[in-house]
Formats: C-alpha cells, structure tokens, sequence
C-alpha cells in the first residue's frame, strides 16, 4: 500500500513463507485490493532458490533462527540496496556456547544466556553486514510490551567494507564453542 498507493511506484513484491496457508491467505488478500505487483510463494529461504534478478530492498520479521541469516545472506549476494530486518528466536548460538572468558558471567542462568545470546547472534551479524560494505544501526522498532523480539537491523549499502567484524565474531565464536551460520555462509566472501 505504501509504495503502491502512497508513493505511486510500480514494484515488484515477492513474499515467502514456510506455511502454504499463509501464503494462499496472503496472495488472496494482494488479489481482492488489486495488488498486482505483489505475490507470495511457499519456500524455505535456506534450501529454495528465491527471485533471481536484482532486489533493492529486503526485508524479515521474525524470521525464525537461522532463517534470518539465510535472508541476510540472500540479501548481501544481491546486492540489496536496503536491509530491514527483525531477527526472532536466535537459538543457534545460544545451544553451542560454552564458556570461554569475560562473557562467562552471563551464561550462569538460562535467562540471561538467552537474551546474552541473542544479543550476541544480532551483533555478530551487523558485523558481518558493515564487513560486507554495508551501514548498519540497530533499533527498537516495537515497544517490549508488544514483543519481547522489538530490535531491527537496519542496513543501508555503502560499499564501504569494514573487513574487521568477522574476525573479530570468529575470535569470539572460537573462545565460546559456537557457529554462527551468516558468519560461516560469508567465510568465504
């Protein structure tokens, strides 16, 4: 509606979904209001091949795990001009970290390991993002009262690689035992 409606752009959306029925729902609701540059496909971001032309803006919500790496991976390789991205239930790292050094202090109780992991999981992938040549800040986008998951990760593409932050998350991940699988999908990059 937004870009279609307000801004008088002709664009070219592409939804996905794991869930076949939301995306028969979705597509059904783009049809009634006449949305004919917007469409929804059942896939799975880190198996399926996704649209393969030029993409200037991506954008998740609570992509669950490491589907939210999957996207920002997707979205570093075409080059997306613009990234919004609300990470959800970051267990990756959470399930692999053992102690390691200053950080041993947060993972005495499940709760705080969580949320230390959690926090953890988003800032190694803005790392990533800024080494990939992207300008990222991280904001609260909903109030904590409506969803405990309220941090977006903003990028913007600069072309301008930092070339530190992975080292730096792989220093990290190798003192605490763990992977992180954006920081793995861009080793090689």
């Amino acid at each position: 509606y937004y870009f279609a409606v307000k801004q008088g752009r002709q664009v070219h959306i592409i939804g996905y979904d794991l869930k076949a029925d939301v995306v028969e729902h979705c597509n059904a609701v783009a049809e009634k209001y006449g949305y004919t540059g917007l469409r929804f496909v059942h896939a799975d971001v880190s198996r399926d091949t996704l649209y393969g032309e030029r993409v200037d803006m991506i954008v998740t919500l609570h992509a669950c795990d490491t589907a939210t790496d999957y996207a920002l991976h997707y979205a570093i390789e075409k080059g997306a001009d613009y990234i919004f991205s609300v990470p959800c239930c970051q267990h990756e790292v959470n399930l692999q970290m053992k102690k390691g050094g200053e950080l041993d202090l947060f993972l005495r109780h499940g709760i705080v390991r969580e949320r230390m992991a959690a926090l953890l999981t988003d800032e190694i992938r803005t790392l990533v993002l800024e080494d990939m040549g992207y300008s990222v800040d991280v904001i609260e986008f909903t109030d904590l009262e409506n969803s405990p998951k309220n941090l977006m990760l903003r990028a913007r593409r600069t072309g301008k690689r930092s070339g530190k932050g992975r080292a730096l998350a792989r220093e990290l991940a190798g003192r605490y035992g763990f992977t992180q699988t954006l920081l793995e999908l861009t080793k090689e990059v």
